[in-house]
């Protein structure tokens, strides 16, 4: 049975900030003769001298002093704005011929700004992990399904979350609890696994049939990747694999079922996945 396990997860495996320089002050008023004028903006790190308009000012003795203090204000304001760090940018927007990742993701999104997302959500993130060169995120604590909540997700009950990563590193907070971080990684796959406790064969093969259904209105036909049932290694148990994908511009969704039953029908293992991929 374990045997059985790892040849699914072998399987699965494969499987700058600009700052406005004293826009506002461009409301002030200048007087010439009995009529206001708009006064322009005064541009900054530059002398008034070279400015038309703040030597008109300045040409106001009662102005003066106002001009002399709305550029050290505008000078204050600027330098230290200019010292703020951007954050990450986001990738741009799928353009609609690609298969996007679940949750409103967007693939290439960085690794820090989406664990941001998870904690917020209130979810856990329990292992991250090196596989085959990529880094794999693995969160729980999603909502069950439950028959007496209306807004409850229906089942099967989404178990786990796995998000891999291309580059990036491990990084530690320096106070006292010393959380670890995922920086610098790029989106390039998210993991679905689904499992219902109580579920037999022939429930799950329901659910996979409703699942691909939606997958071929989203995407259209889809490919049978696999259909096999062949004895475990050890010969003790039957193993059944069944797998469909949906390919769009070098982004993919895989729908994969796999179940491990012993020759007397006593122990089962069953478990339903949905693989967004870009490559």
């Amino acid at each position: 049975m374990f045997r059985a396990f790892r040849v699914f997860r072998d399987f699965r495996g494969k499987i700058t900030t600009e700052v406005a320089e004293s826009a506002e002050d461009a409301e002030g008023k200048v007087p010439r003769g009995n009529e206001y004028q708009p006064q322009r903006d005064v541009p900054t790190g530059r002398h008034i001298s070279d400015c038309p308009a703040c030597r008109k000012i300045a040409s106001f003795p009662a102005m003066r002093s106002i001009l002399a203090l709305v550029c050290l204000f505008a000078m204050a304001v600027a330098a230290p704005a200019q010292k703020k760090t951007a954050p990450a940018p986001l990738p741009p927007a799928s353009s609609g011929n690609e298969i996007s990742p679940p949750f409103s993701l967007m693939w290439h999104e960085p690794s820090e700004r989406l664990e941001a997302k998870v904690l917020a959500a209130r979810l856990n993130i329990v292992e991250r992990r090196k596989i085959g060169g990529r880094w794999a995120v693995t969160v729980t604590g999603f909502k069950k399904p439950n028959p007496n909540d209306k807004d409850a997700p229906k089942p099967p009950e989404l178990r786990q979350v796995v998000f891999y990563f291309l580059g990036g590193q491990t990084t530690r907070d320096k106070d006292k609890a010393a959380k670890e971080h995922l920086t610098d990684g790029q989106l390039v796959e998210v993991e679905l696994q689904y499992a219902q406790e109580g579920w037999d064969e022939e429930q799950y093969g329901t659910c996979l049939g409703e699942k691909r259904q939606m997958l071929e209105r989203l995407y259209g036909q889809g490919q049978q990747l696999v259909r096999t049932t062949t004895p475990t290694p050890d010969g003790k148990a039957q193993q059944t694999l069944v797998g469909y994908k949906w390919n769009k511009n070098n982004t993919a969704v895989e729908l994969i079922y796999f179940n491990v039953s012993d020759n007397e029908g006593k122990q089962q293992f069953h478990t339903l996945s949905l693989h967004y991929k870009r490559s």
